[in-house]
């Protein structure tokens, strides 16, 4: 790789702040990319645009600094933006960044069969795309899906409800923001697993679109519609169910386990005090970095180090157990 270039890199759109403000001035204002490399030219990483879901979010904002972390390591220079969870905004974004000549693409999809036509406007001017973390739809080409394999992701919510009441029980789910392609291959692994199960029956499906606040709101809910015996665990699709554990705890309805999804601090702090039985450990920064690698890669020219069609990463199940082997540093 072009190691010994300088990085660019330019953020775009709101979410700035929930990236290492430091470390994008430090890499802001070096040289700009090189406007005589065409699209889809290999050019290498001189130009490269990492559309990315929403950086108010703070699991992607992790997935950013580790794309931002390898461009630097690489002499990337990457433009950042943020499409703040609206579709429209992400492809009107794809659209400039084709028109602006970018070398390739790195995106993290708002609606994975939304944003089909306008990644066809990137394969047509011969523009490689690599999707990470959420993908894209049918119809359109990619180099590679990097990111973790999502309905795996369903399984390991299930397998750790599962563990959580050998003997079975009920269970509700917390599903994200409907629609989203990341939630739906979790909710529709989810289901499909526990339905293997005779001993456990789903009661509830509710939605909290990743938010500690309606997080909190349909647990109440539950706690209030289910009384004791009556439901045994309560499974959300990302990290906010830390809040409803600990809500829990505090009227005493320790009768409920609860699982989450993602792996910051406080699902470590709620893992190790009891109140959170266990999560699914995805790694937004190794994610991010693996993104801009695969895209490099195939922009120097060094198509076979590119995993095809999909490169996923590891998707550890931690408990109380085995908590001591992992560790983490963000915070939701």
């Amino acid at each position: 790789m072009n190691s010994h270039k300088r990085t660019n890199v330019l953020m775009a759109k709101s979410g700035v702040a929930a990236i290492g403000i430091a470390s994008l001035v430090a890499l802001a204002g070096c040289s700009s990319a090189s406007p005589d490399a065409a699209p889809g030219e290999a050019a290498g990483c001189d130009n490269i645009t990492f559309l990315i879901n929403n950086m108010a979010n703070p699991w992607i904002a992790t997935l950013a600094d580790g794309a931002v972390a390898q461009a630097a390591e690489l002499g990337a220079n990457l433009t950042v933006q943020d499409g703040a969870n609206d579709n429209a905004t992400q492809i009107a974004q794809l659209q400039q960044a084709v028109a602006n000549g970018t070398s390739g693409i790195l995106i993290q999809s708002i609606e994975a069969d939304g944003i089909v036509p306008a990644v066809q406007q990137a394969n047509a001017a011969g523009i490689p795309v690599v999707a990470v973390n959420a993908n894209v739809g049918d119809g359109a080409e990619l180099v590679t899906y990097v990111g973790v394999d999502q309905s795996d992701y369903g399984v390991g919510l299930a397998q750790l409800a599962e563990q959580a009441i050998p003997d079975g029980g009920k269970v509700a789910l917390i599903q994200g923001i409907v629609g989203n392609p990341v939630e739906v291959l979790r909710t529709e692994a989810f289901v499909e697993t526990i339905g293997k199960n005779p001993a456990i029956e789903i009661v509830a499906t509710v939605t909290d679109n990743w938010s500690n606040d309606e997080n909190l709101a349909v647990v109440q809910d539950l706690l209030t519609k289910f009384g004791p015996g009556e439901l045994d665990v309560i499974v959300a699709e990302g990290p906010e169910i830390y809040i409803g554990a600990q809500y829990a705890h505090s009227i005493g309805r320790d009768d409920v386990k609860f699982v989450a999804g993602d792996f910051p601090n406080q699902v470590h702090a709620g893992i190790e005090s009891g109140e959170v039985y266990g999560a699914v450990l995805q790694d937004g920064a190794e994610q991010g970095k693996a993104g801009i690698t695969a895209l490099c890669s195939w922009l120097e020219g060094n198509e076979d180090a590119v995993k095809r069609p999909t490169d996923f990463v590891e998707l550890p199940l931690v408990t109380k157990e085995n908590l001591s082997e992992f560790s983490t540093s963000w915070d939701w």
